[in-house]
């Protein structure tokens, strides 16, 4: 019996200390190679300071991915995920955000001029304006 609650405690602790899910490097790889990954599960991805001016990354999971001081300028980010995304100091300019999840997401710093956000959810969204809570419901 003791044998089995000691088993049962280290599967648990795997479980609860098992490393989150990041992207998958083919998407990773995909996008760096096609400037495009339309829909691609990038969750967690490091693409801080990488340029990706022109992008398709509609309906791309990007949740909680570092994309810090990255060239987005005209990327097409429509109905993209970008909850709790690091998004500081990023050139989003004429890039098109609407219908993209914001939730979370941190945009301090970021060059929005001439971005298309009509449409995305902010909630709790880190802005050059300030917290916006306007998408929040």
């Amino acid at each position: 019996m003791t044998m089995r609650l000691v088993v049962g405690f280290f599967a648990v602790m795997m479980l609860v200390a098992a490393p989150p899910v990041w992207a998958d490097e083919v998407s990773v790889k995909k996008l760096k190679a096609l400037n495009a990954c339309v829909g691609c599960d990038l969750t967690g991805a490091n693409l801080s300071k990488v340029r990706l001016s022109f992008a398709g990354l509609a309906g791309a999971d990007l949740t909680g991915a570092d994309l810090s001081g990255a060239n987005l300028r005209d990327a097409n980010l429509r109905n993209a995920n970008l909850s709790r995304a690091n998004l500081s100091n990023a050139n989003l300019s004429g890039a098109t955000l609407s219908g993209a999840n914001l939730t979370d997401a941190d945009l301090t710093g970021a060059n929005l001029k001439f971005a298309i956000i009509r449409g995305a959810k902010l909630c709790r969204t880190k802005t050059p304006w300030g917290i916006d809570d306007s998408g929040c419901r």
